[in-house]
């Protein structure tokens, strides 16, 4: 039988993200953006549905959603003139494999979706530390006004700590909702621990994701993470 809460919530996360991309294009249009910008807006917006992940009751459900998103990214993408994700997201000064980073990033959350089906928390606070943390060091990072940058790297110090707070907070959050929501059961300071955690890692592994690997941040951020936040809750009590 088909579950009407589950679609409902298709829907939802549906909605909200086009309406984030439709939202996004109409301040480039508005306001001279570049695609830059504004796909750093989606990034740090559209993350925010794996909240929503506890309360889907089968995995079926909550995969229609960046199966759908992907096949919508690719014909985007394919219809680059008229196409509005294309012209949102695309941005001339990537280069070709770092152009297709959004779709990088629903594939990355389809296979931690797959994967941690029955440990939902981490694939949640995972896309939180991907969409907050690497989000907010893209946005911030280069508007710092003395920036210490890496050797053979665009990428800062200082964006690596805006990265490492925000998806501490964005950890944080996804973990909160899990555990209010009954899918996993931690303390405060074990909640704390795992999101920084996961966050520590996953800001490590963004600033060493340079030369060939840098446009596959999307798959090595959050999947590393996820991974920190697993072997540490082992480990743990």
């Amino acid at each position: 039988m088909i579950s009407i809460l589950d679609v409902t919530l298709i829907v939802v996360v549906y909605a909200i993200v086009l309406l984030v991309i439709g939202i996004s294009e109409y301040a480039r249009k508005r306001f001279n953006l570049r695609a830059t910008t504004t796909r750093h807006a989606i990034h740090l917006l559209a993350g925010d549905n794996m909240l929503l992940l506890p309360l889907f009751s089968a995995l079926y459900y909550p995969l229609l959603i960046p199966f759908g998103l992907a096949l919508l990214t690719i014909y985007s993408f394919l219809h680059r003139r008229t196409g509005i994700m294309s012209r949102t997201m695309i941005d001339d000064e990537y280069d070709r494999l770092h152009k297709y980073g959004p779709l990088y990033y629903i594939v990355a959350i389809a296979i931690l979706v797959i994967t941690a089906w029955n440990m939902r928390h981490l694939a949640m606070a995972a896309v939180m530390i991907m969409a907050w943390g690497d989000g907010s060091a893209s946005v911030l990072g280069p508007h710092f006004k003395h920036r210490h940058t890496y050797p053979h790297s665009t990428k800062s110090l200082e964006g690596s700590f805006a990265m490492l707070v925000f998806s501490t907070l964005g950890a944080f959050l996804a973990m909160t909702v899990a555990v209010q929501t009954g899918i996993v059961t931690a303390s405060l300071s074990k909640t704390i621990i795992l999101s920084l955690a996961g966050a520590v890692v996953g800001t490590v592994v963004e600033a060493c994701t340079v030369g060939r690997l840098k446009p596959f941040d999307n798959f090595t951020v959050p999947l590393s993470a996820a991974l920190a936040i697993y072997l540490v809750s082992l480990a743990l009590p």
